[in-house]
């Protein structure tokens, strides 16, 4: 017998069962060694809403949440809920395809374009179970819109903006309830079905799989309604809209109090990654109709920052926002800029998901913040460009914030966010060498832009009041 011969095939084979055992191995642990991921949006959450920055209600289980994970004190999002979800779920800028403008409203036609990557789909290649629970806001008027259609395993919940959060209508009167695809009648708040269906999803959940659970809540969003058991418990706001508002803050906290017990019941709590943020600020204090002739007014809180929801100043886009993984990310506050893109980016690395040239096709504007989580490393300094539209934009480089209104009378504000947060004072006149090197950043940014699909849209006919520019009740006065 040729020895050589005999030992050569014996290494083989030994080499080949090692690859086998570890390619085994390996196996094992991708599928039970991954984090489960929830990822919980609030709508219209106030900066000082939340207890953790002072607010006035009381929100124990953010705060708890907060206490045990990585607060990002600069994190931000688009200045509307279609816009970050958008970002959010393809780690791009919406203004490169699109969904720069205003919200996908209930009588809009366009979503998201087919050919953006979403993180569901990411995800589902990496072994992950996705769950969309809650509002979807990013296309209903094709099947091929739907969130079934766009990676997500099982959806439960609205397809469109709230009219009603007991009715579970849209903003025009359309039952807007689903389950799959399928419209389904649904008795209760909206907000205590969703929480009480990502309990479910939870308990019946095989540990053994990781979990992508996205928990996209309407509240505390307008209209103002909320059930009488947490009105009946604002002692501190004094009128009835503020009580309203404060219960549905509230609520929002005790659907993150019951997902975490349900994760600790399931014993998988601490391989699970919770991400907990605002889709953008609080609505600004002005009186809106609610459809059936009242007259309301919004009573968010975004402390010390300047307007809310809809603007690009700081109160619109800058929100309440924390992670929280035991296993991995200790308790940490940080004032590194962070983007809503950059979500995409480091959850599929956290998932082990692929972001080769094959899988990932287009390019990425958000950047991976695992060495921010891990490491309390700085992130490396780029320029954000915080939306830009038809009507304008806002860029940040560092702590200097331009924005640009280009509708007439055209202006353009620039910013030191890093001493003077509240946007008090226009410094543009006294640094006009910065306003130049973010206004060119600003334009490269623009020549990139994809037309607004929001404004594609308002060309074709149809019997609702459809605003400019304007992203709120379509009844209003």
């Amino acid at each position: 017998m040729n020895l050589n011969r005999y030992f050569r095939a014996l290494a083989y084979a030994l080499t080949y069962m090692v690859c086998f055992s570890t390619s085994a191995h390996v196996g094992l642990v991708s599928a039970s060694d991954k984090p489960h991921i929830i990822y919980i949006l609030a709508n219209d959450l106030g900066w000082k809403d939340v207890g953790f920055h002072g607010g006035n209600v009381s929100t124990p289980n953010i705060d708890n949440l907060a206490a045990s994970g990585a607060r990002l004190e600069s994190f931000y999002t688009l200045p509307h809920s279609s816009s970050t979800r958008a970002a959010l779920l393809t780690g791009r800028y919406p203004f490169r395809f699109g969904l720069q403008t205003s919200s996908i409203l209930s009588w809009n036609t366009y979503g998201v374009p087919l050919d953006e990557r979403l993180l569901p789909q990411a995800l589902n290649l990496a072994g992950y179970k996705t769950v969309l629970l809650g509002s979807w806001l990013l296309g209903h008027e094709t099947r091929s819109q739907l969130p079934t259609q766009r990676g997500f395993d099982y959806f439960y919940g609205s397809l469109t903006p709230t009219g009603d959060h007991f009715k579970k209508i849209n903003t025009i009167g359309l039952t807007d309830w689903f389950e799959g695809e399928r419209q389904v009648t649904e008795f209760g708040y909206a907000t205590d079905l969703i929480g009480e269906k990502s309990e479910s999803v939870i308990n019946s959940h095989d540990p053994m799989t990781p979990l992508f659970m996205m928990v996209s809540l309407s509240s505390p969003g307008t209209p103002l309604q909320a059930p009488d058991r947490l009105v009946a418990k604002q002692t501190v706001a004094k009128d009835q809209a503020a009580k309203t508002y404060s219960a549905m803050v509230s609520q929002v906290d005790e659907v993150l109090g019951k997902i975490v017990a349900a994760l600790d019941r399931k014993g998988i709590r601490e391989n699970t990654v919770i991400v907990f943020h605002s889709d953008n600020g609080g609505a600004v204090k002005r009186k809106y109709s609610s459809g059936d002739g009242d007259t309301q007014q919004t009573v968010s809180n975004n402390g010390p920052f300047r307007s809310g929801s809809g603007s690009l100043y700081e109160g619109g886009i800058r929100v309440p926002a924390i992670i929280s993984w035991p296993e991995k990310i200790n308790h940490m506050i940080s004032t590194e800029r962070v983007h809503v893109s950059d979500m995409y980016t480091t959850l599929l690395g956290i998932a082990g998901a692929s972001l080769g040239k094959n899988e990932q096709i287009k390019p990425l504007d958000g950047i991976d913040l695992l060495p921010l989580l891990y490491e309390n490393e700085l992130l490396p300094k780029r320029v954000l460009v915080l939306n830009v539209t038809e009507f304008g934009g806002a860029i940040m480089m560092d702590d200097w914030k331009l924005i640009v209104i280009s509708t007439l009378p055209s202006q353009m504000e620039l910013y030191d966010i890093g001493n003077d947060p509240s946007e008090d004072t226009n410094v543009l006149t006294k640094h006009p060498e910065i306003a130049d090197k973010l206004m060119s950043a600003l334009s490269d940014a623009a020549w990139e832009m994809s037309p607004s699909l929001y404004l594609q849209d308002l060309s074709k006919a149809r019997i609702h009041y459809t605003p400019m520019i304007w992203g709120g009740n379509p009844q209003r006065p």
